[in-house]
């Protein structure tokens, strides 16, 4: 089965090796760049012994991302597709973060009552396509189409402590869906829009939202992944090959 259907990529410059589908979900700049605003993130807050749960974890791309720039976090890798949780273990294992990343088989539409209020961060990259939007590939249709996705955004906050953080990165067409599920629960929200190139709307962005949150939305300067020759910016190859945003100008 590895052989045939399965690849090892490289990032962070090499310094994290991914066993990942050759044909399903495979991760982009979705993934590494959530990883690294939480990164970013957590740096700059300069804290130590965070608890972190990785809400659809996939094959962990994030979680690993976030357990190499992090020497103290404990983080709980939740997934339920059987596949991508094999494959996630042997992931950790690849790159020795038994002790930073648990694997654990869970459904976010029927979460364990021990993971509620347990967390100070969650972090999800949710599957956003409408399921009439299907590819001959099972696996991809597990990993991008999603069944309720208010449900999903509203049980991964209540994974979170009072004043937890959560980090979702989506869609700019949710953003107001997510505003509104999110709105009940969490507030102080930050959006970091993604743009293509400098003449295109964004496609994408990460929104943070703090549980109990009461502070104005904030609306952050955001990336902008290539140039007008169509070559990623310096900026964005920056953050891929490193895993970390530098957000301190962001927020002093």
């Amino acid at each position: 089965m590895f052989a045939k259907n399965l690849t090892v990529d490289k990032i962070l410059r090499g310094k994290i090796s991914i066993i990942q589908l050759k044909k399903g979900f495979r991760y982009g700049f979705d993934t590494v760049f959530l990883a690294a605003f939480v990164n970013g993130y957590l740096k700059k807050l300069k804290k130590k012994n965070f608890s972190l749960a990785d809400v659809g974890s996939g094959v962990g791309t994030i979680s690993l991302i976030i357990a190499y720039q992090n020497d103290k976090i404990n983080i709980t890798a939740i997934e339920n597709n059987d596949t991508y949780l094999e494959i996630a273990n042997e992931n950790i294992v690849r790159n020795n973060f038994q002790k930073k990343i648990n694997l654990m088989q869970g459904d976010i539409f029927n979460i364990d009552n021990d993971l509620m209020n347990r967390f100070d961060i969650v972090v999800t990259n949710p599957p956003f396509y409408d399921q009439q939007q299907k590819s001959e590939n099972e696996l991809e249709n597990y990993a991008t189409r999603i069944i309720n996705y208010e449900s999903w955004i509203e049980n991964s906050v209540k994974l979170l402590k009072n004043k937890g953080l959560i980090f979702l990165i989506i869609p700019t067409r949710l953003l107001e869906k997510s505003l509104k599920f999110l709105g009940t629960k969490t507030g102080s929200f930050k959006i970091f829009p993604i743009w293509p190139n400098e003449k295109k709307s964004s496609k994408r962005l990460i929104l943070l939202a703090k549980k109990g949150g009461v502070s104005p939305t904030e609306l952050m300067s955001g990336i902008r992944l290539l140039n007008n020759r169509g070559k990623i910016t310096k900026k964005a190859r920056t953050y891929s090959d490193n895993g970390i945003f530098n957000l301190y100008k962001q927020f002093i």
